[in-house]
Protein backbone atom coordinates (compact mmCIF):
# COMPACT_ATOMS: atom_id res chain seq x y z
CA UNK A 1 0.00 0.00 0.00
CA UNK A 2 1.71 3.24 -0.80
CA UNK A 3 2.38 5.76 1.74
CA UNK A 4 -0.08 8.71 2.26
CA UNK A 5 1.01 12.36 1.52
CA UNK A 6 0.64 12.60 5.57
CA UNK A 7 3.12 9.69 6.16
CA UNK A 8 5.27 11.51 3.48
CA UNK A 9 5.76 14.35 5.36
CA UNK A 10 6.64 13.03 8.55
CA UNK A 11 9.19 11.14 6.77
CA UNK A 12 10.73 14.22 5.60
CA UNK A 13 10.64 16.02 8.76
CA UNK A 14 12.37 13.45 10.67
CA UNK A 15 14.86 12.61 7.46
CA UNK A 16 15.59 16.74 6.68
CA UNK A 17 15.32 18.48 10.15
CA UNK A 18 16.48 16.00 12.71
CA UNK A 19 18.55 14.82 10.11
CA UNK A 20 19.72 17.69 8.35
CA UNK A 21 18.91 20.83 10.37
CA UNK A 22 16.94 21.93 7.41
CA UNK A 23 14.77 24.67 8.84
CA UNK A 24 12.37 24.56 6.14
CA UNK A 25 11.21 21.65 6.48
CA UNK A 26 10.13 22.79 9.76
CA UNK A 27 8.42 25.83 8.32
CA UNK A 28 6.31 23.52 5.87
CA UNK A 29 5.59 20.65 8.15
CA UNK A 30 3.92 22.72 10.83
CA UNK A 31 1.20 25.36 11.55
CA UNK A 32 2.56 28.71 12.43
CA UNK A 33 1.27 28.42 15.83
CA UNK A 34 0.27 24.28 16.93
CA UNK A 35 -0.54 22.59 19.93
CA UNK A 36 2.71 20.32 21.30
CA UNK A 37 1.40 18.05 24.40
CA UNK A 38 -1.29 20.73 24.64
CA UNK A 39 0.44 23.73 24.53
CA UNK A 40 -0.03 26.53 22.54
CA UNK A 41 3.19 26.78 20.72
CA UNK A 42 4.64 29.14 17.89
CA UNK A 43 6.19 27.04 15.32
CA UNK A 44 9.63 29.91 14.84
CA UNK A 45 10.13 29.68 19.02
CA UNK A 46 9.67 26.06 18.58
CA UNK A 47 12.34 25.55 15.80
CA UNK A 48 14.91 28.02 18.21
CA UNK A 49 14.41 25.22 20.80
CA UNK A 50 14.61 22.08 18.25
CA UNK A 51 18.17 23.95 16.76
CA UNK A 52 19.56 24.43 20.19
CA UNK A 53 18.84 20.80 20.60
CA UNK A 54 20.31 19.94 17.51
CA UNK A 55 23.76 21.82 18.60
CA UNK A 56 24.27 19.47 21.44
CA UNK A 57 24.49 16.43 19.46
CA UNK A 58 26.62 16.40 16.40
CA UNK A 59 25.33 13.84 13.62
CA UNK A 60 21.87 13.61 15.05
CA UNK A 61 19.55 11.85 13.41
CA UNK A 62 16.20 10.35 13.99
CA UNK A 63 15.57 6.95 11.99
CA UNK A 64 11.99 5.73 11.60
CA UNK A 65 11.32 2.38 13.53
CA UNK A 66 7.49 2.36 12.78
CA UNK A 67 4.68 4.15 11.06
CA UNK A 68 0.98 4.43 10.67
CA UNK A 69 -1.72 6.37 9.84
CA UNK A 70 -5.23 6.19 11.36
CA UNK A 71 -7.15 9.12 9.73
CA UNK A 72 -5.51 12.91 10.24
CA UNK A 73 -3.18 11.31 12.52
CA UNK A 74 0.31 9.76 12.35
CA UNK A 75 2.28 8.08 14.71
CA UNK A 76 5.91 7.44 14.72
CA UNK A 77 8.74 5.56 16.05
CA UNK A 78 11.82 6.73 16.10
CA UNK A 79 15.31 6.29 17.12
CA UNK A 80 17.33 9.37 17.59
CA UNK A 81 21.31 8.86 17.96
CA UNK A 82 23.74 11.64 18.07
CA UNK A 83 26.81 12.30 19.95
CA UNK A 84 27.11 14.44 22.87
CA UNK A 85 29.20 17.56 21.92
CA UNK A 86 28.62 20.31 23.56
CA UNK A 87 27.24 21.27 26.93
CA UNK A 88 23.39 20.41 27.86
CA UNK A 89 21.94 22.13 30.48
CA UNK A 90 24.21 21.36 33.46
CA UNK A 91 25.95 17.90 31.48
CA UNK A 92 29.16 19.25 30.62
CA UNK A 93 30.09 17.60 26.60
CA UNK A 94 31.37 14.35 27.16
CA UNK A 95 31.74 12.93 23.72
CA UNK A 96 29.50 10.15 24.43
CA UNK A 97 26.73 8.27 21.72
CA UNK A 98 23.01 8.58 22.63
CA UNK A 99 20.50 6.16 21.48
CA UNK A 100 16.28 6.79 22.30
CA UNK A 101 13.47 5.98 20.82
CA UNK A 102 10.69 8.38 20.80
CA UNK A 103 6.90 7.62 20.19
CA UNK A 104 4.82 11.30 18.43
CA UNK A 105 2.07 11.65 17.47
CA UNK A 106 1.09 14.21 14.55
CA UNK A 107 -2.38 15.23 13.52
CA UNK A 108 -2.35 17.22 10.47
CA UNK A 109 -5.25 19.66 9.26
CA UNK A 110 -4.77 21.49 5.60
CA UNK A 111 -1.84 19.98 5.16
CA UNK A 112 0.21 20.75 8.43
CA UNK A 113 0.64 19.34 11.66
CA UNK A 114 -1.20 21.14 14.44
CA UNK A 115 -1.32 18.64 16.99
CA UNK A 116 2.14 17.18 18.26
CA UNK A 117 2.08 14.50 21.28
CA UNK A 118 5.87 13.00 21.89
CA UNK A 119 7.44 11.29 24.28
CA UNK A 120 11.14 10.11 25.07
CA UNK A 121 12.67 9.24 27.79
CA UNK A 122 15.09 11.94 28.79
CA UNK A 123 16.06 10.72 32.09
CA UNK A 124 17.30 7.49 29.81
CA UNK A 125 19.62 10.32 27.61
CA UNK A 126 21.15 11.90 31.33
CA UNK A 127 21.57 8.28 32.09
CA UNK A 128 23.47 7.60 29.12
CA UNK A 129 25.68 10.70 29.11
CA UNK A 130 26.64 9.90 33.13
CA UNK A 131 25.26 12.33 34.53
CA UNK A 132 24.09 12.16 38.02
CA UNK A 133 20.66 13.17 39.00
CA UNK A 134 19.34 14.22 42.20
CA UNK A 135 16.48 15.79 43.31
CA UNK A 136 15.65 19.40 43.70
CA UNK A 137 17.56 20.91 46.53
CA UNK A 138 19.74 17.07 47.07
Amino acid sequence: MAESTNEQSVRRYWADFWGKGDRAAVEEFYASTFRLNGEETARDEWLEGAEWWRGRFSDMGAEVDMLFTCGDLVVSRVIYRGTHTADFNAVPTTGKDIELSGLDIFEFEGGRVVDHWHETDHLEMFRQLGAELRPPGA
